[in-house]
């Protein structure tokens, strides 16, 4: 069953027609629409608050059956429109939340990335806002049950009133009047996880499916167990991780009985909006007992509010002697407070603290705050009970930062200078929001505390060293500026620091100890400070060195090798690179070879050999050809006349020329014998990235 109060009006006077113009009727268009916005937004135009629900930040959400429209109370205690015309209807999707139209909507519940969902009840589907536009979740806007294990958009629900979210972010739906707990995952499929769908009771310590449930009409689920107010049969049942299903309080009789024993022997009446705290009780909307009740994590119920008379109370009443009207919903605040939906009242209400009703700030415009910030850098917020939330300050005329109240307080570390300085304080919804008064002061800088970061362990000579220093300030804050690293009285490295960090570079340190101090130079809110100095121990960088092992002398006859064993030794830690090997000297002809040609002597000695192949003394040959064939070119000579032979004698001596080089040996060069110095090169790559070349020498007799 749903609760609708409204009242309507009809009239009927003589009207007398007066003309007007299109601007005039255009004016008063904006003025009728400006004066029922207004209207909607106006604390004393609630009129069934039914169903609430809290964002992170400590707005809250609530649904007015009897508007059609969904509100925002917030933290500062300014009343806001979320959704609905206010014309009951089903309207409105894939636009403006604030244009569509609803129908009696009973609950909600929000997603930490913003989301909000509605159960618009009358209209038989769920509604979801993501950043202002509005559609369906689930329902076709056909009463019914139909559905299951396909899309939520085209199942049939029966005036779903109470809506959650589990830890999976699925969505879980009292679909009331098919007596039934449905499920909507985040693919946007729907199943049912309790109830048969007959109006009764049975089912306990069975599967959840089985059992059956008398309009169901309030959820919350914490840890994988779900809770469930069973309103017709006066019971809170519990589902389990495993899907069995339970009774946790009420016997099934309606009444009020049971305070301070076992919540399975208590009496409910009609319970409604249920809600988790922080320590795991359960608070309950005993809706027709005009009660407030908790159950405790180890099942003992108690009243947290309301007595046993139906009516309204005033603000400030201690909460155990308030009146209620069938409180419909409750909600836990990230502040921790407990509010209430008096909803025939027409109101909210908020459990503080200490124990009193009090109406949240939207609700209460004329309700106050006093902020007050003194030089010393506190702000103090008084107001009901002690005010929860943050303060901001304004520092000569741009936002600053930001802290949070801690019994009603909070501190700040104040710039340097003369600034004039505002605190605001954001509310809690309880509290409205509020500022203090400006106040001009001059704060002197601020002490930083300046820490160098232990030096690495490998450092290298002629390497970059790295530098760090960390500034910060114990009373907030983050210096900026610059910081100059020191040995001694000479600056190594300075760095800018980005948020509070210093970052140097010592570009080229010799091998040795070497004391560097980290020096800040202070900035407009920060006075200059130093560091404790630090030693930074730089290791020369690794080398190596190549030498023979065994003789450095070697004789061989022409053709034969000659071999040298030869070591690459690591110093100053390990070489890491790799080291090439050359030759140079050869005698003529010989060739050299290593094995390996290349090695890595990392911690260790690396070996290589040389092997040097000489050329071998080739064998002498003799021409075997005379001067004859070249003289029988002559012999026709004889027979010509005396003046052609004069012409052709100049050429006698040629002949003979070729006929003498022809008696000559043709032979090869060949390696000389003697003693020659091979040098031997080994050249590798340091961590600095310089080529780094070493050699050693040996000889080498030819015989």
């Amino acid at each position: 069953m749903m609760e609708h109060e409204s009242a309507q009006c009809s009239q009927q006077h003589p009207q007398r027609r007066i003309p007007v113009s299109a601007r005039q009727l255009a004016i008063a268009i904006t003025l009728l629409i400006a004066a029922r916005l207004y209207a909607q937004v106006t604390p004393s135009s609630i009129l069934l608050p039914t169903g609430m629900a809290y964002d992170t930040a400590g707005n809250l959400y609530f649904t007015d059956a009897n508007r059609h429209q969904v509100f925002e109370s917030t933290l500062g205690g300014q009343l806001l429109l979320i959704a609905g015309t206010g014309t009951q209807g089903y309207a409105g999707d894939n636009g403006p939340a604030t244009s569509a139209q609803l129908n009696s909507p009973q609950a909600l519940t929000i997603a930490t990335n913003g989301t909000l969902y509605i159960a618009d009840t009358g209209n038989n589907v769920v509604r979801a806002i993501t950043n202002g536009t509005i559609t369906t979740l689930a329902g076709t806007g056909k009463p019914g049950y139909s559905g299951d294990s396909g899309p939520a958009t085209s199942a049939q629900l029966d005036a779903p009133n109470a809506l959650t979210l589990d830890s999976t972010g699925a969505l879980l739906v009292c679909d009331s009047a098919n007596n039934r707990i449905r499920r909507i995952d985040i693919t946007g499929t729907i199943t049912t996880i309790a109830g048969t769908g007959i109006q009764g009771f049975s089912g306990d310590n069975g599967p959840a499916t089985a059992a059956q449930f008398d309009t169901p009409s309030g959820i919350a689920t914490a840890n994988g167990v779900i809770y469930i107010a069973d309103t017709h049969n006066h019971r809170i049942r519990i589902i389990d991780s495993s899907g069995t299903i339970t009774t946790l309080a009420g016997t099934g009789k309606p009444g009020y009985f049971g305070d301070n024993g076992l919540a399975t022997s208590a009496q409910l009446n009609s319970p409604r909006g249920l809600a988790l705290t922080a320590t795991g009780a359960l608070l309950i909307a005993d809706a027709n007992n005009q009660r407030i009740r908790s159950i405790s994590a180890t099942g003992t119920i108690t009243t947290l509010a309301g007595g046993p008379t139906q009516g309204t109370t005033t603000d400030g009443t201690t909460a155990l002697s308030a009146n209620l009207n069938t409180p419909r919903a409750v909600a836990i605040s990230p502040f921790g407070y407990s509010i209430l939906a008096d909803a025939p009242n027409h109101t909210l209400r908020i459990l503080v603290t200490n124990g009193d009703l009090y109406l949240p700030a939207a609700f209460a415009p004329t309700r106050t705050t006093a902020v007050t910030f003194i030089a010393a850098g506190t702000a103090t917020v008084t107001g009901i009970s002690t005010p929860q939330g943050a303060v901001q300050l304004t520092i000569d005329g741009t936002p600053g930062p930001t802290a949070t109240l801690a019994s009603g307080a909070a501190t700040f570390s104040l710039p340097a200078g003369a600034h004039t300085i505002t605190a605001t304080y954001t509310g809690d919804g309880l509290n409205p929001a509020a500022t203090s008064s400006a106040i001009t002061l001059s704060a002197g800088k601020a002490a930083a505390t300046v820490i160098m970061q232990p030096p690495s362990p490998n450092d290298y000579a002629g390497m970059p060293l790295l530098l760090n220093a960390n500034v910060t300030a114990p009373t907030g804050g983050t210096p900026t500026g610059t910081v100059t690293f020191l040995e001694g009285p000479t600056t190594i490295a300075t760095a800018q620091l980005t948020a509070g960090i210093a970052s140097g570079v010592y570009l080229a340190p010799t091998a040795g100890s070497h004391t560097i101090v980290a020096s800040y130079l202070g900035d407009a809110n920060f006075a200059p400070g130093s560091a404790p100095p630090i030693t930074a121990i730089v290791k020369p960088i690794p080398d190596f060195t190549i030498a023979t092992t065994g003789t450095t002398n070697q004789t061989a006859a022409a053709g034969a090798i000659a071999t040298y064993n030869l070591n690459i030794t690591p110093q100053n830690g390990a070489f890491t690179g790799a080291v090439s090997l050359a030759v140079s000297g050869l005698p003529f002809g010989a060739t050299a070879s290593f094995a390996p040609p290349q090695v890595v002597p990392g911690a260790s000695v690396a070996a290589t050999t040389l092997s040097v192949q000489t050329l071998a003394q080739p064998i002498a040959h003799l021409a075997t050809h005379t001067t004859a064939p070249y003289a029988l070119l002559f012999l026709p000579l004889i027979f010509l006349r005396r003046k052609s032979r004069r012409l052709l004698l100049p050429l006698l001596p040629l002949v003979l020329f070729i006929s003498g080089c022809g008696d000559r040996v043709n032979q090869p060069p060949t390696p000389a014998a003697g003693i020659y110095t091979l040098t031997v090169s080994a050249t590798g790559t340091n961590l600095a990235g310089i080529l780094v070349v070493h050699t050693t020498t040996v000889t080498l007799t030819i015989e």
